[in-house]
């Protein structure tokens, strides 16, 4: 498991403990990835049964991964703050 796949799974469980419905342009943008790429990371989570893809939910052995997974907040700009180029700058 990489970096964004388990960004991809806290992304989902901190939608579902905020009770809001994440979907594949929120993880995208959470990401800073395409669709289609973040789509493809969803569909690999959801072979390792750790989400349901359609749905953006995870699954219950993805509820037990991603509670797991520390929760430090990354030092990365938020997205109002990207680098025109599309390039997260790092806060300093």
């Amino acid at each position: 498991m990489n970096h964004f796949h388990r960004t991809a799974l806290k992304v989902v469980f901190r939608c579902a403990s905020q009770d809001l419905h994440a979907d594949l342009s929120m993880v995208a943008e959470e990401l800073g990835l395409s669709c289609v790429r973040t789509d493809h990371i969803l569909e690999q989570l959801a072979q390792a049964g750790l989400v349901d893809a359609d749905r953006v939910r995870l699954t219950l052995a993805g509820l037990a991964v991603a509670a797991s997974l520390p929760t430090a907040k990354s030092a990365v700009a938020p997205p109002s703050q990207r680098d025109p180029r599309g390039i997260l700058r790092l806060i300093a």
